[in-house]
């Protein structure tokens, strides 16, 4: 008897944080059902990276809210010596495209990598 095996796609993209929504990398996550952002070191006043969402890769992009009405974000751990992998928010996955806003500019510059899993 054969094994099954399930096949599943994955993307990786790069990215740079920035407090400016209008700069900050769009990622696209069609066909996506999960994934993690790593990024490198930064400032210990970083707290979080706030979650935009659009349906189209050129906008307009709107921050995105759980059921609840609350941000959905990625909360940071205070690193300054190394860097760190984060999973992101179930609420994530439905948005065809998202951008990952710093929420300070404690880690603008920052520069980071999205592994998306299909």
């Amino acid at each position: 008897m054969s094994e099954v095996r399930i096949r599943r796609k994955s993307k990786t993209f790069g990215f740079t944080l920035s407090t400016a929504t209008s700069v900050a990398n769009t990622l696209p996550m069609i066909d996506m059902a999960g994934g993690m952002i790593e990024v490198g070191t930064m400032l210990t006043a970083a707290t979080q990276i706030n979650i935009w969402a659009s349906d189209a890769s050129n906008g307009p992009f709107f921050q995105l809210y759980d059921k609840d009405g609350a941000v959905v974000k990625v909360t940071l751990s205070a690193s300054t010596a190394d860097g760190r992998a984060y999973a992101l928010p179930d609420e994530v996955f439905a948005a065809q495209f998202i951008k990952l806003v710093s929420h300070t500019t404690n880690s603008t510059g920052t520069i980071g990598t999205a592994i998306f899993k299909g």
